[in-house]
């Protein structure tokens, strides 16, 4: 079973509302077919075999003998991403395999109740693969590896004894190359939960579709895989450009984000110390008006006989004649009123670059949800 789990919490817009479901890690859990082959009472050679270890069999036997399935065309699409190779096209078309969306999929896959952290995003058992196709070209190919995880499944249950002790000692060998923090460990604990049984093929899917370490796994294993695969190097990449590309839309939503709480701060500090500045201009403007006023009022024959001391704004001490000081002080408030317009017009200018990336950034999030939808198993159809 093919499931998504959200990401850890963030503190920007795409954790809330309709982005809970963006960018989910992808999980992929067996779908149990225990309660499918009980529910049908499967006869083989008069035997009947319900659940235990019989059940995998069953499926494969029933699949196999029902012979080729027609694909569908958007299942057929998918496949031509996968780099099959002819005998994992005939596995497939044995197998089956139809896209489901919404709650068809959630039944097909035997899911009661939806989860708050994962949605099922495909799965494989008696009736064979569902897959969830993406409706957005940019994350479309996520199917690809749900498509082929699933085809593992079936791929597993068709080894034979030895081919399985052999899947079982090299699949644990190549869980070991995988980094802790690997997601994808993650995923398999998830998927495997209290169902020992299902680690080796649970693995075995993962691994194949997901996990290529430098050079790949263990030439046996890799000959395994390349029953199926062409080139499972580029399979498992394609899995990761489709998360870098959420994942590249999380970060220019957040970059872009970040840019504009700078920019605000930025503006913010801007033109408090413009209202600073234009407060103390003010306060000198009314000083000089009061000084110039007083000289004014003097006989001109006095005029002269004045002396005084004044710093200008450059904290520079200038001395000379009161009409000297004066006419100083007057053409430095003249410099500084020029100065103020102009830094008011880039504080203007800044609140409306701000207001231009907020309809940017909403321009992204509309995007990013867009994509979040597309990628949202549960979601009905446009």
């Amino acid at each position: 079973m093919t499931l998504f789990e959200q990401p850890p919490p963030r503190r920007a817009r795409p954790v809330e509302g309709p982005f809970a479901a963006l960018a989910r890690d992808r999980r992929r859990r067996r779908l149990w077919t225990v309660a499918i082959v009980v529910a049908v009472a499967v006869v083989l050679g008069g035997i009947v075999l319900l659940g235990t270890g019989a059940d995998r069999a069953v499926v494969a036997w029933v699949q196999d003998q029902t012979g080729p399935r027609t694909l569908p065309a958007d299942i057929a699409a998918v496949a031509d991403h996968a780099f099959l190779t002819d005998e994992g096209r005939d596995l497939l078309t044995s197998v089956g395999a139809i896209s489901e969306r919404g709650d068809a999929l959630q039944r097909s896959c035997g899911v009661a109740h939806a989860a708050d952290d994962h949605a099922v995003a495909g799965c494989y058992g008696l009736a064979g693969i569902f897959v969830f196709i993406p409706s957005d070209p940019r994350v479309a190919d996520a199917a690809v590896t749900t498509l082929t995880h699933e085809l593992l499944h079936a791929a597993y249950d068709r080894l034979g004894p030895g081919d399985r002790e052999r899947v079982h000692v090299l699949v644990g060998a190549a869980l070991d190359r995988i980094p802790a923090d690997d997601p994808v460990r993650r995923q398999i604990d998830w998927s495997v939960g209290d169902h020992e049984e299902s680690r080796d093929t649970e693995l075995f899917a993962y691994l194949g579709s997901q996990a290529w370490p430098d050079g790949g796994f263990d030439p046996a294993l890799e000959d395994i895989y390349g029953r199926y695969f062409t080139d499972r190097a580029a399979l498992v990449d394609v899995d990761h450009r489709v998360q870098g590309a959420v994942d590249g839309l999380f970060a220019e939503y957040e970059a872009a984000l970040k840019g504009l709480a700078q920019a605000q701060a930025d503006a913010m500090i801007a033109r408090a110390e413009l209202d600073d500045d234009r407060t103390i201009y003010e306060s000198d403007r009314q000083l000089y008006q009061q000084d110039a006023d007083r000289y004014n009022a003097l006989d001109p024959a006095e005029r002269g006989g004045w002396h005084q001391d004044w710093w200008g704004t450059d904290g520079v001490r200038h001395s000379g004649t009161w009409q000297e000081v004066l006419a100083a002080r007057l053409a430095d408030l003249d410099a500084r009123h020029a100065d103020l317009e102009a830094r008011a017009a880039a504080v203007e200018a800044a609140d409306a670059d701000a207001l231009a990336r907020r309809g940017a950034i909403d321009a992204q999030y509309a995007d990013v949800l867009a994509v979040t939808k597309a990628l949202d198993p549960t979601a009905p159809a446009a």
